[in-house]
């Protein structure tokens, strides 16, 4: 699936406050003439790390497609994709070892809501498809529709998983509740990773973060403090909010605009010594650095001009308008793979959110880029 690459290549070395950001030249993992965009991308216990990709429209559809590639080589090569349904977004390790690609849109079930996902055994590459689904429960009202007569609530699974202090696991998921305004997250907790209750409100529309979507897509990272940091989105071109909790995601601080931070589904990682990266954008693309470990002030590198400078031939343009033009959907995953090493992953659009033409030669593509950092 990957282009042609045996090592990574430094391109360039950005000085910040503090620390020392070395980005290597940006490798294609894939290409493909049809959609291949809103990558994703996770370290497994084993050093392995698994993408899923999307080859399809940006639309609702109650079960969605994702292509799933691993790479054995910290990156530089990717097996062939395989296709799955119902889980591509949000992936959840479990404490025996097998991990869950948890579903996004969540569908109608007599207890709340719930849909299949996928099940990936301890130490494979298998990705076995569980249609009996995972559920939620204790919902405090009814789900928005969002197309009536299909098989989809307006809630989803979105962003990254913990583990709590007891052993038990949380997640987040978005979306409207019937006759409220805006969307909001919760934070749902389960013991087994199948079966999720309702067990927080993290953010709504009421939370002081100003964007017209409200509260929607987020990320979650366990900070060396031991406090859990969620950084959300809550619209298109809007800084992003984040809160707290200092009682094991059972309650939130009041949410904050982020400063200069922005826009659509953030990706977190941390390293031991505290380095915290956060990925998001639109419009561009960038990486934002925390050196303290707080989550509270943040050092960005444009992660688009980098990509530009090392394959012009290949460039993202710049935004222009307000109708998904840009060459990026800006949604990037941000990965810590040893004490030095962040992963950033990200997708170039040739043709925008349209399919590309048969006359126009070019191809849509997911990218990685090595980010070394050093105090």
């Amino acid at each position: 699936m990957t282009d042609t690459n045996h090592t990574w290549r430094d391109a360039q070395s950005i000085d910040l406050n503090g620390l020392r950001v070395t980005l290597s030249e940006p490798i294609a993992i894939g290409r493909s003439r049809g959609y291949f965009w809103f990558p994703n991308l996770w370290r497994m216990p084993n050093g392995d790390l698994l993408a899923t990709i999307s080859p399809v429209a940006d639309i609702h559809m109650s079960s969605i497609p994702y292509l799933v590639t691993w790479s054995r080589d910290g990156g530089l090569s990717w097996s062939e994709p395989i296709v799955t349904n119902d889980g591509g977004q949000t992936l959840l390790q479990l404490s025996n070892g097998d991990a869950i690609l948890l579903p996004y849109i969540l569908r109608p079930r007599p207890q709340g809501m719930g849909a299949p996902y996928n099940l990936i055994p301890a130490a494979t590459r298998d990705v076995a498809y569980v249609p009996s689904g995972v559920t939620i429960t204790g919902w405090p009202g009814p789900a928005k529709t969002i197309v009536p007569g299909l098989d989809m609530e307006s809630f989803a699974f979105n962003g990254q998983t913990l583990q709590l202090q007891d052993g038990s696991y949380l997640a987040t998921v978005y979306g409207a509740l019937r006759d409220l305004p805006g969307d909001r997250i919760f934070a749902v907790q389960s013991s087994d990773g199948v079966h999720w209750a309702i067990y927080s409100l993290i953010a709504d529309n009421m939370c002081g973060v100003v964007g017209k979507e409200g509260p929607n897509e987020s990320a979650l990272l366990r900070l060396n403090d031991g406090r859990i940091l969620c950084v959300f989105r809550v619209g298109s071109r809007a800084n992003y909010g984040q809160c707290w909790s200092s009682d094991e995601g059972k309650s939130w601080s009041a949410p904050v605009t982020m400063d200069g931070v922005f826009s659509v589904q953030p990706s977190l990682a941390t390293r031991a010594d505290g380095v915290i990266a956060l990925g998001g954008g639109r419009p561009g693309l960038y990486l934002w650095l925390n050196a303290d470990g707080s989550g509270l002030t943040w050092q960005a590198i444009d992660m688009q001009a980098h990509h530009n400078a090392c394959h012009p031939n290949e460039a993202i343009a710049r935004y222009t308008d307000h109708n998904h033009q840009q060459q990026t959907s800006a949604y990037t995953e941000v990965v810590a793979v040893d004490e030095t090493h962040f992963l950033y992953l990200y997708d170039r659009l040739a043709n925008g959110w349209h399919p590309i033409p048969e006359a126009m030669d070019d191809t849509n593509s997911v990218w990685l880029v090595r980010v070394s950092v050093e105090r």
